[in-house]
């Protein structure tokens, strides 16, 4: 991070991941920009606000005629210093175009982000096999946060274990297995996040319910929340 940038000191709170384009005092967020409508926004970082830019499995076309164009201008919006991550991408089994076109697209973007150095954001519903295997064999240094984890633990301990960070959204805090597990396992909190996602709830509430369900003070969680982000986003290892 430059040194002109507002300290994370002045931060208490930390939206890893959300849609909304709103400014809520002495909280950090993520806003997760698809790369068609970037080009009708202003992207600022005032008011602790950063951006993600990606390619949402959701959204790509039924074809890769565009794939090579669509990758190069995903590579220019990730230039400016207001982009610290790449996301949404990643895959969908159950809405998208064919999952070989998301396999295209995916690994330009994990390829991206080993080139550039740059943070993942993860959507994936069904496929974490192939998520797994496609990091390990195209960008397995590279940062990457599977966003509103919501799934079994097993997969979860899959994640974990191979270094992978996770966001949870409202749902999963209110889940015994996962709080649990937390519970038991407090060092995996070293690659935990939280996030609104696309839901109305605040990010305060979120942190109050996570740190009840992890038996945690507060502070100490949100101590927890910007190691992790200096950790994930390595631009900010100056702040």
């Amino acid at each position: 991070m430059k040194s002109s940038t507002r300290e994370l000191s002045k931060i208490e709170f930390i939206d890893f991941h959300t849609h909304k384009q709103i400014a809520l005092p002495k909280t950090l967020s993520v806003i997760s920009i698809e790369l068609a409508d970037l080009k009708n926004l202003v992207l600022k970082n005032s008011d602790y606000r950063f951006f993600s830019v990606g390619l949402h499995p959701w959204r790509l076309p039924a074809n890769t005629n565009n794939l090579e164009k669509d990758l190069e201008t995903l590579r220019q919006a990730l230039q400016t210093s207001e982009v610290i991550a790449i996301g949404e991408v990643g895959l969908d089994r159950l809405l998208g175009p064919d999952m070989e076109i998301q396999k295209l697209y995916f690994t330009g973007a994990l390829k991206l982000a080993k080139e550039l150095n740059k943070t993942l954001i993860v959507h994936c519903v069904r496929c974490y096999p192939e998520l797994l295997s496609m990091k390990k064999q195209f960008a397995p240094d590279v940062n990457m946060l599977v966003h509103a984890y919501n799934g079994k633990i097993e997969i979860l301990k899959q994640l974990l274990k191979q270094d992978c960070y996770v966001s949870f959204a409202a749902a999963a805090p209110r889940r015994d297995d996962i709080c649990g597990y937390i519970r038991q396992k407090p060092d995996c909190l070293q690659h935990v996040c939280l996030e609104t996602d696309d839901s109305d709830v605040n990010i305060k509430d979120i942190f109050k319910h996570a740190s009840q369900v992890f038996e945690m003070d507060i502070s100490e969680l949100k101590r927890i929340m910007k190691t992790n982000f200096i950790s994930l986003f390595q631009d900010f290892n100056n702040v």
